[in-house]
């Protein structure tokens, strides 16, 4: 039988000391002795050491009638050490190490088995080693409280998890001394219980940050609606003060302020890891997008280093899917604040921030794209959003900041946020119109509005705008240049949308005759062309000429990009019309699934793209008869549309008729 040792561990302000005085309370009656260790650092950890030799000598002069301390310092391993009232020296090191040796060998005694050491706040693992401190027998309980994960090996650990809902609603009405049943009338008690559970939430049910907001609570004799009026106001200042009474207690920001200290003069690259997450969203924070943001080699080890020592702390915690962390969101709005208090770090910080948030979503230059990075770009498009607010401190007179922007118009368009794109489109645009109207990068800018607004259904816009383009780089580039032939394949898409096939159809061939002879028949800009050209057949019903077309685009997509790749998952949802068109339903329907599995695996279920598709089966099942199973997927169509596309955008007014027309035919059926 071995010394039992528990270790409670968990981030700054999880309740570990309270925890540990609890047990304390409730079975110091089981233990023979109880000592509470202050193990911040190796000097406290002495100190309460000294401490109990003092309490053992207390101890034993009580029991005498006249205290001999002589004797008592030869029962207690400090013969010749006391002098007549029971005190000793400690001024020197070596008189410090015999006192510690001397309680550790009290300790080891047979008749004292059933003592309890409390190590509280051990968090130091670098500079002393705690096992020095514990006695070497095979009885007695040690508790150790840290924030450091590794203080857990060789000893039992138990995690302090954040609390559960009921448990942090408890605890703030008990700080708060509120009883919420005696509140009248009763939707003013539901009103301060949704209050409650808000605050608590708010506070990532971290017991530190409900205590202090209780106590504060308490202090002003308010409500809980009044605490969580004033937290949206000013979270920073209820935060960063201490509410709760009490020399050991302390505010929630200067809790952690002492871990971020720590890490900082540890490992600097760890402190600036956690200060670029502030710009992050703090949840799955993939490793592998950092890594890549920050341009690492593959045998640099500095990362991994940096997580490990954030893990240790606690300051992060690993996801269940083990390539990435989250932060807790109020040690992530600390982060932030700190940053804050210096403004010059805080825009420097926010640069590389958004510059590795850019590069870290990027497609890497030696490959081509893959299915695999649409899902990676859609994992990581919190961290995008996040990052965004950080644009007005880029530096926009460098090269570097307008390739991070435009980056970002990429991803915003390719996963449907059209909004957003149009947004970083402007902002470039005004830095690039000073180079001149038909500088190539002001013409570039151009036709990616003119893109934006096309797949906005703003149609006449975007068409001024192509043909602004097609001019310019007719001009600069000639006519048969690849962007050439893009800006002519995206106004024959207009055309398209406008039902104008003939103009459509002119351009399309032109951009197909063009892309054939420059990138060749297989180039996946080529089998659009074709894929597009097929469309505008199936709108005129030259259903074989298109349903010709459809299968060598889709083929040579399969082939070049892959069967799960969404421009080929799009000319699937194309056949599907067809088949739709001809009233072969079951073939379409077919067609129809593999394209929304494939492109909700892909673009996600909220995608436009996807959208387009749950739109389309509706329509199968709607002229199949089956109602209700159509009415379902427009009513699915219809919202993500809405929240994607807007109201008035020509896609989301389709899917309203079409949710009107299931619902009309329901009424007519029932």
């Amino acid at each position: 039988m071995n010394i039992t040792q528990i270790v409670l561990h968990g981030m700054g302000g999880m309740g570990k000391t309270q925890i540990a005085l609890e047990y304390v309370y409730r079975h110091h009656k089981d233990y023979s002795s109880v000592f509470w260790i202050n193990a911040s650092s190796e000097q406290t950890t002495k100190t309460s050491f000294i401490q109990i030799m003092e309490q053992l000598i207390e101890y034993h002069a009580i029991l005498l009638d006249e205290p001999d301390y002589k004797h008592i310092g030869s029962l207690l391993g400090m013969a010749g050490k006391l002098d007549s009232v029971g005190l000793f020296s400690t001024e020197k090191p070596e008189e410090e190490q015999h006192v510690i040796k001397a309680v550790k060998k009290w300790l080891t005694a047979k008749q004292n088995d059933k003592w309890l050491l409390v190590f509280d706040n051990l968090d130091d693992l670098e500079s002393f080693d705690i096992n020095d401190y514990i006695p070497s027998c095979n009885f007695g309980t040690v508790i150790i409280t840290s924030r450091r994960r590794g203080s857990t090996q060789g000893r039992r650990g138990l995690e302090v998890h954040q609390m559960q809902n009921h448990e942090a609603e408890k605890l703030l009405s008990t700080s708060a001394g509120l009883d919420l049943g005696s509140l009248t009338p009763e939707g003013k008690c539901k009103f301060e219980k949704a209050a409650a559970a808000a605050i608590v939430e708010k506070l990532g049910y971290l017991p530190l940050a409900i205590a202090q907001a209780g106590a504060y609570i308490n202090i002003q004799q308010c409500l809980f609606s009044h605490y969580l009026r004033e937290y949206e106001i000013n979270a920073n200042r209820l935060l960063s003060r201490k509410w709760k009474v009490g020399k050991d207690d302390r505010s929630v920001f200067a809790t952690w302020e002492l871990s971020f200290n720590a890490i900082k003069n540890q490992n600097p690259k760890a402190a600036e890891l956690l200060s670029l997450c502030a710009f992050l969203d703090n949840n799955d924070i993939c490793e592998e997008f950092l890594r890549r943001g920050m341009k690492l080699a593959i045998n640099d080890t500095s990362l991994a280093d940096s997580i490990h020592l954030l893990f240790s702390y606690s300051i992060a915690k690993r996801t269940e899917k083990y390539d990435s962390f989250n932060i807790h969101p109020l040690v992530h709005l600390c982060i932030q604040w700190k940053l804050e208090m210096g403004p010059d770090k805080y825009q420097e910080m926010a640069i590389k921030a958004f510059l590795m948030v850019t590069s870290g979503i990027a497609v890497p230059e030696d490959r081509e794209r893959e299915v695999s990075d649409w899902i990676f770009e859609r994992r990581n498009l919190p961290h995008v959003f996040a990052v965004e607010r950080q644009m007005k401190f880029l530096p926009l007179e460098k090269e570097e900041s307008l390739a991070a922007l435009d980056t970002l118009r990429s991803v915003y368009q390719d996963h449907g946020h059209y909004r957003k794109a149009e947004e970083m489109c402007k902002v470039i645009l005004a830095t690039r119109e000073k180079l001149g109207a038909d500088h190539p990068s002001t013409v570039d800018t151009i036709n990616n509005i003119a893109v934006v607004y096309k797949q906005q259904g703003k149609y006449s816009q975007a068409l001024e705008l192509y043909q602004r383009t097609l001019a310019g780089r007719e001009k600069s580039l000639g006519v048969d240049h690849p962007s050439t032939l893009d800006t002519v394949h995206g106004m024959a898409i207009v055309y398209e949308e406008q039902g104008k096939y003939s103009q459509a159809l002119e351009l399309y061939q032109r951009a197909l005759a063009g892309y054939e002879k420059s990138l060749g028949v297989d180039h996946p800009s080529t089998l659009q062309t074709v894929n597009n050209m097929a469309n505008v057949y199936m709108q005129q019903g030259k259903y074989s000429q298109a349903l010709e077309l459809y299968q060598r685009a889709l083929a040579g997509c399969e082939k070049s990009l892959g069967v799960d790749y969404p421009s080929t998952l799009g000319i699937v949802n194309n056949m599907a019309n067809l088949y739709e068109e001809q009233g072969k339903y079951s073939q379409a329907l077919e067609l129809y699934q593999r394209a929304l599995a494939g492109c909700e695996k892909s673009l996600g279920v909220d995608h436009p793209s996807t959208l387009g598709i749950v739109n389309n089966m509706a329509n199968i099942y709607e002229k199949q008869g089956k109602y209700s199973q159509a009415l379902e997927l427009c009513q699915r169509a219809l919202a993500g549309r809405e929240k994607a596309l807007g109201t008035d955008h020509p896609y989301t007014v389709w899917s309203m008729k079409g949710v009107e027309d299931c619902q009309a035919a329901l009424k007519l059926t029932n």
